[in-house]
């Protein structure tokens, strides 16, 4: 029989699960119901109610994201912690990382940069932990303002410390340039100073100050009897995150104080564009104080945490600190028996009514595709030309990882190809390509029973032909289980559409200026490169070639489909629509592709379509992914052991209504020249000379207003974390672990391209 105490608890239990799905806030949910939001036990913890969410993003387990604050910031170098300070250490100054005794320190060689977060402005203090190597001299500069030069001596680990004057600090990012005098070569690295820690307050740390090293931060604390996995240090101490906050977003945590307690606990939340909220504060017990808070005030935005404590007697414990979402079920989608991935050439998103409403394509068989299928409407290509945006597509891996990213280099036979993972599951396979950089010489021909690229077999090479090849092979194999990869190349230059398709466009019959369709492709190469200038007259008929091409492709593309049904083998075909790259007309200043990372390059369309077995629906533009994520989709919903060491994550979430937790952010290269990150709204972008640009892709889809990035400090410092956290990764599937283990990374080598080769790339445009 159960007794009345039980009978509350209960009732209670319930009533904070009832009030999670409701979505009422618990944070004030207490047996005092007090303004402070302090819970007596974990009967009001929400506890009950946290076994029915699921964690979105494990904050615990990323602390090393965390900005740790201890009577100033403090930069734990050589660390995991590094990452977010330092770009990933890309293009940085920063080499070789090392251990001496307890000491983690970073090598240096003549310059170091720092990115670090600035809630107020106001003169900083700062403290360098370092072991001069080759130098007795540094120059700081402070956004780019030189401070005075600091000399010291020996070679042993010491204190450096220089002030910022406060009109030299900004809200928002601040970057902090340390130059060196000279360089001693360690094991072939030249090397300034070793690193070990920087420290920046209001004022020097002070006698007796023990730093918050990484290491020292997270440990499992026992209070009231309760053993937890915790954040913890002394006050007074802040660890702040930066997030993007899911719908239906709660942030869930147990906080407790060592010894005698007494102190006090806080939890802010600043949006990006908003103004700060208290989530929570309570005086600290030495028993756990469990919270579940409701963030869905700033559902979809990035937001700013910060979990703060001061006061007390003992150290402050933040445990199991998350944000979560309601318990959802796992995704089911029924196994498709075959596989279709169509990836149209040179087809930006923006050109197609389903990715863009305004534009006047018109393409009735991809529109009726759409609406029975699933669009992301911000899908990034991580390239801007076919090369290595096609290999990524086909391995799952980011260009800097499978190797084929120059026009010479080769994907290496040690790649694994998607279609060497389905032909070793069972899978017939076969690729009909029309771009010959897709081909055996650039090492694309791995895992095909048949294999056909008609530049290089010199095949009538228009949508059309590789369609019709296409449906045949697939009718011949209709018995089995097939995998097939088309790659169709009509809105590519040269852009040569039938008349009845330009005239849709542009039907002038007495255009008479320099464009004529064979002659698109050395036409942009020259545009592009300032030796000829386009008339308004010449733009009107290059943009309704162009259109006219995708027009045409979409004509063969409905028969393909028809042909599909007919034979009956629609219903039981995955189809993946998706594309390599766009291409510019002027937008910013050029044509054709290969050379800038605006959106009208990168933004590309990405459908998945399967008759009956998944839900039409569009992820918004809000959800940025990579068209490297194709590969896991492909092998989840074929039922097919996932492809091993890949960094593209399944979408299989976002085809069964639901959403992927963590970041959801996407990543594009140009060559090592150009770093992007896309999240929610925003387009982060850093140099090979670490000059960023922001852009705001709600409110300027095209790009022509690049943001002060300390306008916007919440969402530039999310950005700047995560990618630094990427580019520092050794394991890019593993990317936002602390934990990182080696991973894939191929060496590419170069090919052999004879002279018909460079003829038929030539003739693309490719080579001139």
């Amino acid at each position: 029989m159960i007794g009345s105490g039980e009978r509350a608890w209960l009732l209670r239990a319930w009533l904070v699960w009832a009030m999670a799905v409701a979505g009422v806030g618990l944070a004030a949910c207490s047996d005092d119901d007090d303004e402070s939001g302090e819970s007596s036990g974990e009967e009001a913890s929400g506890e009950g109610a946290a076994a029915n969410l699921d964690t979105d993003f494990d904050l615990l387990e990323h602390a090393h994201l965390a900005e740790v604050d201890h009577r100033g910031l403090y930069i734990d170098f050589g660390t995991p912690a590094q990452d977010k300070y330092t770009s990933g250490d890309w293009n940085s100054g920063w080499g070789s990382r090392g251990t001496d005794g307890d000491v983690t320190y970073a090598q240096a060689g003549r310059r170091g940069r720092i990115y670090f977060h600035a809630d107020e402005t106001g003169a900083r203090h700062v403290r360098l932990r370092l072991r001069p190597k080759g130098t007795g001299a540094l120059t700081p500069y402070v956004n780019n303002e030189q401070l005075q030069s600091i000399f010291f001596e020996g070679e042993s680990w010491q204190d450096v410390d220089f002030e910022i004057p406060a009109e030299h600090v900004r809200r928002g990012e601040n970057y902090l340039l340390l130059t060196f005098g000279g360089v001693e070569t360690i094991r072939g690295e030249e090397v300034s100073v070793q690193m070990a820690s920087v420290h920046v307050g209001e004022s020097a740390p002070g006698a007796g100050y023990e730093a918050p090293a990484w290491g020292t931060t997270v440990a499992n604390v026992s209070l009231g009897g309760a053993e937890k996995r915790a954040l913890v240090y002394a006050t007074p101490v802040t660890f702040t995150y930066y997030v993007e906050v899911p719908e239906d977003g709660r942030l869930t945590f147990s906080v407790g104080q060592e010894g005698e307690a007494g102190g006090t606990a806080r939890v802010f939340a600043t949006p990006e564009g908003g103004s700060e909220a208290k989530l929570f504060e309570a005086s600290l017990t030495s028993g756990w104080n469990a919270q579940n808070l409701d963030l869905s005030a700033h559902a979809g935005n990035i937001v700013q945490l910060r979990f703060e404590a001061e006061g007390g007697a003992g150290r402050v414990a933040w445990a199991a600190p998350r944000i979560a979402v309601p318990a959802r079920p796992a995704p089911e989608i029924a196994q498709a028996k075959n596989v279709v991935v169509l990836l149209i050439d040179t087809l930006r998103a923006s050109k197609l009514q389903a990715w863009n409403p305004e534009s006047r394509v018109r393409t009735p068989a991809i529109d009726a595709l759409a609406e029975g299928g699933v669009v992301f409407e911000r899908a990034q290509s991580p390239e801007n030309w076919t090369k290595p945006s096609v290999a990524s597509v086909l391995t799952g891996l980011h260009p800097v990882d499978h190797g084929a990213r120059t026009q010479a280099a080769a994907l290496p036979d040690s790649a694994l190809m998607l279609s060497e993972h389905m032909k070793s599951n069972g899978f017939a396979t076969a690729g009909f390509i029309a771009n010959g950089y897709v081909s055996r010489e650039f090492g694309f021909d791995q895992g095909w029973d048949l294999y056909r690229n008609y530049i290089r077999e010199n095949l009538a090479r228009d949508a059309e032909d590789l369609f019709d090849d296409a449906a045949e092979w697939a009718l011949e194999h209709r018995d089995e289980r097939f995998f097939l990869y088309v790659q169709t190349i009509d809105p590519h230059v040269p852009y040569d559409p039938g008349d009845e398709y330009l005239e849709m466009y542009d039907p002038r019959s007495n255009y008479e200026g320099q464009v004529s369709p064979r002659s698109t492709g050395d036409l942009l190469h020259e545009a592009k490169g300032g030796r000829i200038t386009f008339t308004q007259s010449d733009i009107i008929r290059l943009k309704a070639l162009h259109d006219g091409e995708i027009t045409q492709h979409d004509v063969h593309l409905a028969r393909f489909v028809e042909r599909m049904k007919e034979a009956g083998l629609w219903e039981d075909t995955l189809f993946v629509l998706v594309s390599d790259h766009g291409e510019e007309f002027n937008e910013h200043g050029s044509w054709g592709h290969g050379h800038s990372i605006y959106q009208e390059l990168l933004n590309v369309p990405l459908m998945f379509h399967f008759e009956g077995k998944i839900e039409a629906s569009r992820v918004p533009a809000s959800v940025a992914v990579n068209t490297l994520d194709i590969p896991p989709t492909v092998t989840e919903i074929a039922g097919v052991p996932p492809m091993p060491n890949i960094a593209g994550r399944s979408l299989v979430p976002y085809l069964a209504g639901q959403r992927r937790s963590g970041p959801q952010v996407a990543w594009s290269d140009f060559l090592d020249e150009r770093r992007v990150a896309v999240a929610g709204r925003w387009k982060f972008l850093i140099r090979g000379n670490l000059t960023s640009s922001l852009f705001d892709l709600q409110e300027d889809p095209w790009e022509e207003n690049q943001l002060d990035a300390n306008d916007h400090p919440i969402a530039t410092r999310y950005l700047r974390v995560l990618q630094g956290q990427f580019l520092g990764a050794e394991n890019r599937a593993e990317w936002l672990s602390a934990e990182q283990q080696e991973g894939v990374q191929l060496n590419a080598s170069d090919a052999e391209v004879d002279d018909e080769l460079q003829q038929q790339l030539r003739e693309l445009g490719y080579i001139n």
